[in-house]
């Protein structure tokens, strides 16, 4: 047995040593003889001398060699955690601090130089691994400074009970004059608790219903018939103005959501519903008329009438038995039926095609140039998921507004906006008299856009005014699911700002060279550089992604060492 022994334990103590040695060896040379860096700075100034000619060669390479400075620095930095000019950790920290104040009061000026200076402390504290502090009124003057973020605190309750409710947003125009060009829609939520019913009414205003959650009926009845039409999640179904409406869900367990967009027939954004079924609670329209004339209008007496007319209390969303709930269900379909020249009856929009789609996210679409219902309304409907981790990238609708909801999940968003000023106070606001607004517009102006940029949790309604720029990304560990309405929304399309299907692919190079003041083939390469389309990785995703990246590439490369030396 001891013969063995001393030649194992020899192997084991050289066996160490070697790893020791290889360690040090390649702490002092981790990537090698061969620097990488070099290497691609060789290959940007061989490229400068094949493309460019003369003077602009010449600024080709000095643009080479800054870009490896900073690839130098940063690796430097990686490496050792120390700065160029030896700063280390908490040294280091405070001074990217510093230059972020200074940066912040040399391109910012009031309200958005303390919001600049407020981020600049919460990225000190997030690096010192301390918990972040916010400024409770920074991020109120924020909030009052996006007028097109409505949080869901900002419905009301019209009709609340205890088997459901009915929220509706307030005015657009009320918020902002920014609005103004929406001022007849309305966005309301429809909640139902399971085996509940809605009484039949009829509102001033056409109507599109999406079923973002659940399963239930809407029966639509009119003066020569009547449609009952099985709803499920995903349908998009169109009501037309004073359609006499009742609703049911007919599940045992699960609430049924109905996002609504209505557009008012009568006065600008106020929309009524009238019932004619109801009591007391609601109040039949029908209470509204003289007693003699519904004497005759039903042939029955007053005693009788009023009894009909007073019987109910229990609101306007109840309770409704399994009995009932089948013999409603009975004749509903799931078809859409030709009614005197117009289309009625649901579609699915989850079940079309994607408009477009990619691993991080999916788009579906109904545009009232393929879907009849929504032809007249001028109006579109979409659904929009985005993976977790994922993001879309920057587009613009091209001439139609969005007014999109949160169904599930959290996302953050940013949009450029030309039309708030530049020091983050908009003469715009509720309560600016006409005479702003045309100085604000006769001004001599730069070219400025406002960052409006927020949170987006369930509920939460985003304005997207046509042809402003937007981005969203889902945030915390789930998807992220959002459905939009589309007003104006007749020939608009999408227009991507990145990604392989950009608008940008479709540029002249020299339109490219001569917008950026760059080499046209050096800017087709940083717009070319994303190879991924509409969905792609979002920031966070996407840092992780690098780290693992390069944290693997150290041990591949450290192990290969290990072998060469042993083997």
């Amino acid at each position: 047995m001891a013969i063995f022994t001393k030649p194992k334990l020899l192997f084991v103590f050289f066996l160490i040593l070697s790893l020791v040695l290889v360690s040090q060896c390649y702490d002092q040379n981790p990537r090698g003889d061969q620097d990488p860096q070099q290497e691609k700075l060789r290959e940007c100034q061989q490229r400068c001398e094949r493309q460019q000619p003369g003077q602009q060669r010449q600024l080709c390479k000095q643009r080479c060699e800054q870009q490896y400075k900073k690839e130098q620095q940063q690796q430097h930095e990686r490496e050792t955690g120390e700065d160029d000019l030896g700063n280390r950790g908490p040294e280091k920290r405070y001074r990217k601090f510093q230059e972020c104040q200074r940066r912040c009061q040399s391109e910012e000026q009031g309200q958005q130089l303390q919001e600049c200076q407020q981020r600049c402390q919460q990225e000190y504290q997030r690096e010192k691994g301390q918990q972040v502090e916010t400024n409770p009124e920074w991020e109120q003057q924020e909030k009052s400074n996006n007028p097109y973020l409505f949080e869901s605190q900002r419905f009301r309750s019209r009709y609340r009970a205890s088997h459901g409710d009915f929220r509706i947003l307030e005015k657009f125009n009320q918020r902002s004059q920014l609005l103004k060009g929406i001022e007849k829609y309305r966005v309301s939520v429809l909640e139902l608790e399971p085996q509940s019913f809605v009484l039949p009414h009829h509102c001033d205003g056409e109507a599109i219903f999406v079923v973002v959650k659940g399963q239930g009926i809407i029966s639509i009845a009119e003066q020569d018939n009547k449609n009952s039409f099985n709803l499920q999640k995903g349908d998009v179904i169109r009501v037309f103005a004073g359609s006499n409406v009742y609703m049911l869900n007919k599940d045992n367990n699960e609430k049924l959501f109905v996002y609504v967009l209505a557009k008012s027939v009568n006065a600008p954004g106020n929309l009524q519903q009238y019932f004619s079924a109801g009591g007391q609670n609601p109040e039949t329209f029908y209470k509204a008329f003289s007693s003699d004339i519904l004497e005759s209008a039903f042939n029955n007496p007053r005693d009788k009438l009023e009894r009909l007319f007073g019987q109910h209390k229990e609101g306007i969303i109840i309770k409704a038995s399994e009995e009932q709930i089948r013999a409603i269900s009975e004749h509903a379909s799931r078809s859409t039926q030709q009614t005197k020249g117009r289309t009625q009856g649901p579609f699915n929009l989850l079940k079309e095609r994607p408009l477009f789609e990619s691993k991080f996210g999916q788009f579906f679409e109904a545009c009232p140039e393929r879907f009849e219902q929504l032809r007249d309304l001028d109006a579109a409907v979409g659904f929009m998921n985005i993976n977790q981790g994922g993001m879309v990238l920057p587009y613009y609708n091209t001439k139609s507004t969005k007014l999109v909801m949160v169904v599930e999940g959290n996302a953050r968003f940013e949009m450029a906006c030309p039309h708030l000023g530049r020091q983050g106070q908009s003469p715009w606001s509720r309560g600016q008299g006409r005479e702003h607004e045309q100085e604000q517009e006769q001004e001599e102006g730069e070219v400025h856009y406002q960052k409006i940029r927020g949170n987006l949790n369930v509920g939460d309604v985003l304005v997207i005014p046509a042809g402003h720029p937007i981005t969203f990304v889902a945030t915390g560990n789930s998807n992220v699911r959002i459905v939009g309405f589309g007003v104006d929304a007749q020939n608009s399309k999408k227009n991507f700002l990145a990604g392989k299907q950009s608008i940008w692919r479709n540029v002249d190079r020299e339109a490219k060279e001569l917008s950026f003041s760059m080499p046209g083939r050096e800017v087709e390469e940083i717009l070319q550089k994303q190879d991924q389309s509409y969905f792609v990785a979002g920031p966070e995703h996407r840092q992780q992604r690098e780290r693992g990246e390069e944290g693997r590439r150290g041990q591949d490369q450290y192990l290969s060492s290990i072998l060469d030396f042993v083997f």
